[in-house]
């Protein structure tokens, strides 16, 4: 994949600011100025979901994550952000299995067993819940929550952050979900 360059890197750069300020109108203003051709690229892909999910309108975000997929089948982020949109949209089935067709083609990615625990303790599943968080653990994702409170958007991004130095990942406490992992 081509590298990003001036001016749309200035205009992911910026909507990643606005972001970690908490500005979403501000950051989806920027994203917009990316132009049409260079929409797909990776890390506009990941800033633009963000915008969306933080916006709270998972149909875009889940179409989004659509096309991601089949545009990149081989980057989890797709997967995990395309699951993630159907939990946000009250599917968990659709989101478990999602994740589950994929968990062979990403066996050492610890979000996809994470998320697929939540998913199934969702759907009242809490014997498979324990044995996907187990498989989260081994695969080292407990290191990655440091006070007991685990933010879903790092996690969704945190395996392409692993494989590709990445713009940063907006984070806002609003979002974070607490989760006990001990």
């Amino acid at each position: 994949m081509q590298e990003l360059d001036y001016p749309e890197r200035h205009h992911l750069n910026a909507a990643v600011g606005w972001l970690d300020l908490g500005d979403v109108a501000e950051a989806k203003a920027e994203a917009d100025q990316v132009s049409w051709m260079n929409r797909f690229h990776p890390e506009v892909f990941i800033v633009r979901w963000c915008i969306h999910s933080r916006l709270g309108k998972w149909e875009a975000a889940r179409d989004l994550a659509r096309i991601f997929t089949r545009i990149f089948p081989d980057r989890p982020t797709g997967w995990l952000c395309l699951s993630y949109s159907l939990y946000k949209l009250n599917r968990p089935l659709e989101a478990f299995l999602q994740l589950l067709h994929r968990t062979e083609d990403f066996p050492k990615v610890c979000a996809f067993p994470y998320f697929l625990a939540c998913y199934a303790w969702k759907m009242g599943d809490y014997r498979g819940a324990g044995k996907w968080i187990a498989r989260f653990k081994a695969l080292g994702g407990a290191r990655k929550i440091k006070s007991g409170i685990l933010n879903h958007t790092d996690l969704l991004l945190s395996c392409e952050k692993s494989s590709a130095q990445l713009v940063a990942s907006p984070k806002s406490s609003k979002y974070r979900e607490p989760t006990a992992l001990a």
